[in-house]
């Protein structure tokens, strides 16, 4: 079937472009596909060459019958596109590698490639496409644990090599007008994508390769972490310090700990082993798991010979040019074994580990060492479940390994646990691993200023090449020497970012030669825990706007964060801030990123710009263009756009997101004199499908603005699900001092001859909220 559908295409396109015929035999073949109004793939075959599959499954739309954009062939050359034209020039290197180029125009600028702590232009900079774990580092770091070859233009289109094996981009470094991608092995393929800005240019990628599907509503709340909880013991102790200092959280994650006494020599075990430190893990899980504490353990695809599965295991390890298992000697934890996790038999081997943990209760997965951190060339994997015969070499699948790992979860999850959302933290993936519901961190980070301000690239270059949930081990993992000021400003941060997750590394006597700093805020000294816990509390309270962030990432693929330019695409000073961002559309953040910083110099784009209101905040000053802001150690600058709906949870001392409903909401509301509209998103919060089922609600908020007067309507659409509210409270907030002195009606209705019909709220605008109740 797929022989005849592509001898098909290839018959249409040749019918509609016969000059392909000009391509000299020598040089090798183009072939093209339209798989959308705005999305072509250009596939190269040279001459010659035998490792031309394509063994990744990141695309999951069909291409078109015919081609309809406009392709112009020039010898090797491929001209694509009628008003933006890509000119694209496969060339074969002498290391191996066959490329493409693609001429760049002299202010063209270029994002995205993945995980990178280098500047959001990408411009000037020559960098690896494959997986890589690079300890400790800090700003500069090009070379990270997740790649991506998607990126786009300031000239309207995108690039997406749909390739997962070694490889590179020069963004115009070694030629100032030349973008040379390339890569060891695998089809030479390109999609262009074309779009009139920014938002268009992702959506439409999204559209290629899927969007991410809804996390479990706890997801967004606090996730207790470190490296690492030795005992019950100490775990059970820190969550009750947790929860005593009124500090909200929705899961522990347990590190390499639960399965072994010692960080080298146990990996493999994957299980309790230790039962002194470890009574009772069942219990405990179940104690967490009834107070809404979900529990998450770690694993990790490599099982060392010391381990106790490493002779049951060794049938389903990677191996040797000679198909014997291979065993990998300089790895860090010890010698070890690799599973191949390509096979099927190795996935169910590897699943039944994580299965038996999760009959104990287990909710979750951390999936750590994914890239996969030791692979050597030499070992080879085994693809013939994909329909392949021969071996493939570690570099031809290197960047797919952590992805084919998240597919194991994600389709093991929806045999067995059908109305479960999978949480799965994998440092590493590859694009569309975002559709089997992929949570990336952004590897072992430096505990340093540098290492929180390389943060921001990093965030912001993965979400704009499509990994909607990338975030950072809060308040870094590696070195240091105590800073609570980085702390605090590390989780102020963190509060706005799509996980918040305080991580570090926290061994004391395991390892005492490394240095130790608790990362739960409860651990941490006064003054600082308070404004840790505000930070925390503020998180919780936006937990409705988050969550409606979510939902427009699975419905729309909107990104949950993004640079400024995203929003504002024409605004050349935005296009060069990469020290603020927005949270959604509504929010801008601008992180302090300096120690004792007393100012903090800020840039707003186009409208007008108000503090985020809490109670210690005026709510009313208006700020545009730019501000050099005092700034202090309790809260970091974030503003709100004017003609915005902010919704908050109006009770804010819960202990978990469970505590937080949405019968009671207060929105805070910006004024604006042009009409605006918000659509609040809200289902149970845990059902894989709900949305497919259409068992969730959407609440649509309305402003309009008039000379003497206000128009307020909110308005519920939705079907059944458990735990709806019925009716709603809402507490209505309103800031901007043009309101002062107007008529406030809310869900009025016009009558003939244009009066309103009774609805008007005598309100005296003195700050106090206006509340009332939505059936």
């Amino acid at each position: 079937m797929k022989k005849f559908l592509f001898i098909s295409l290839l018959f249409s396109f040749h019918f509609c472009y016969s000059q392909l015929k000009k391509i000299p035999a020598s040089h090798g073949s183009w072939k093209f596909a339209q798989y959308s109004s705005n999305i072509i793939k250009a596939t190269f075959t040279p001459v010659n060459n035998t490792a031309n599959e394509n063994i990744s499954d990141a695309v999951i739309i069909k291409p078109q019958k015919r081609v309809s954009e406009h392709v112009f062939l020039k010898n090797d050359t491929a001209i694509i596109g009628t008003n933006k034209k890509i000119k694209l020039l496969p060339i074969n290197q002498k290391a191996g590698y066959k490329s493409f180029q693609i001429i760049l125009s002299n202010n063209e600028k270029i994002f995205g490639g993945g995980e990178r702590a280098l500047p959001l232009n990408r411009r000037g900079y020559k960098f690896n496409l494959y997986n890589n774990p690079q300890y400790a580092y800090e700003n500069g770091a090009d070379n990270l644990n997740y790649s991506v070859p998607f990126f786009t233009s300031s000239n309207g289109y995108a690039l997406f090599f749909d390739n997962p094996s070694k490889g590179y981009a020069d963004v115009g470094k070694a030629k100032n007008n030349i973008l040379e991608v390339g890569f060891i092995s695998g089809e030479l393929n390109v999609y262009i994508i074309f779009g009139k800005d920014y938002k268009e240019i992702l959506s439409s990628y999204h559209l290629l390769t899927g969007t991410q599907p809804l996390p479990p509503r706890w997801a967004l709340g606090n996730l207790m972490s470190r490296f690492g909880y030795t005992s019950q013991a100490q775990v059970t102790g820190i969550a009750d310090k947790m929860q005593k200092e009124n500090i909200p959280f929705d899961a522990i994650i347990f590190d390499l700990f639960w399965f072994g006494d010692s960080i080298k020599s146990t990996m493999g075990n994957l299980d309790w082993v230790n039962r002194k430190k470890w009574p009772g893990p069942k219990q405990m899980i179940s104690n967490f798991k009834k107070q809404h504490i979900n529990t998450i353990l770690i694993t990790e695809p490599y099982v060392v010979q010391s381990s106790l599965n490493y002779k049951n295991s060794l049938p389903h390890h990677a191996v040797d040019s000679f198909g014997k298992p291979f065993l990998i000697k300089d790895f860090y934890f010890g010698p070890a074994g690799l599973i191949d996790i390509f096979r099927k038999d190795a996935q169910e081997w590897f699943w039944k580990k994580h299965n038996a943990q999760m009959k104990n209760g287990v909710e979750a997965w951390w999936g750590d060492l994914g890239e996969p951190e030791r692979h050597p060339s030499a070992l080879y994997h085994n693809l013939k479940d994909y329909g392949y015969e021969r071996l493939f070499g570690a570099d031809e699948v290197h960047n797919i390994y952590g992805h084919t790992w998240t597919k194991l979860l994600y389709n093991q999850y929806a045999k067995l646990y059908p109305q479960k959302r999978l949480f799965s933290l994998n440092r590493s993936g590859f694009a569309g691993s975002q559709r089997y519901g992929i949570f990336p961190w952004s590897g072992d980070v430096k505990r340093s200023w540098g290492g929180l301000s390389a943060q921001l690239p990093v965030m912001l270059g993965m979400s704009m090449s499509g990994v909607p949930y990338i975030h950072a081990d809060a308040g870094g993992f590696a070195g240091g020497e105590g800073d609570h000021e980085l702390y605090v400003r590390w989780l102020q941060f963190a509060a706005f970012t799509p996980i918040f997750r305080p991580h570090g590394t926290a061994l004391y006597e395991v390892d005492t030669a490394a240095f130790s700093f608790p990362s739960e805020p409860a651990l941490i000294e006064q003054p600082y825990r308070d404004m840790v816990k505000s930070a925390i509390q503020l998180r919780y309270s936006l937990l409705p706007y988050n969550y409606t962030l979510a939902y427009k990432q699975a419905v729309k693929g909107e990104p949950l964060v993004s640079p400024l330019y995203y929003y504002y695409p024409t605004d050349s000073i935005a296009m060069n801030v990469e020290d603020e961002f927005m949270w959604g559309e509504n929010i801008l953040v601008a992180p302090v990123l300096e120690k004792n910083a007393a100012k903090r110099k800020i840039y707003f784009p186009e409208g007008r710009w108000y503090k985020l209101y809490n109670e210690t905040l005026s709510p009313n000053q208006i700020y545009k263009d730019s501000v050099n802001m005092n700034v202090d150690l309790n809260a970091i600058p974030v503003f709100v756009k004017a003609g915005s709906f902010i919704p908050m949870c109006t009770q804010t001392s819960g202990s978990t997101t469970a505590d937080f409903k949405t019968d009671s909401l207060t929105i805070h509301y910006y004024f604006d004199e042009k009409p605006s509209q918000y659509i609040l998103f809200d289902d149970d919060g845990k059902t894989k499908n709900s949305i497919a089922n259409n068992q969730f609600e959407l609440i649509t908020m309305q402003a309009s603005p008039g000379q003497d007067q206000l128009l307020f309507n909110f308005k519920s659409n939705g079907n059944f699900f458990k735990g709806k509210s019925f009716k709603r409270n809402i507490r209505l907030m309103m800031h901007g001092n043009n309101i002062e002195g107007k008529k406030i009606y809310i869900n009025t209705v016009k009558k003939a001859m244009g009066t309103i019909a009774p609805g008007y709220i005598n309100f005296d605008f003195s700050g106090k909220p206006v509340t009332i109740e939505i059936k």
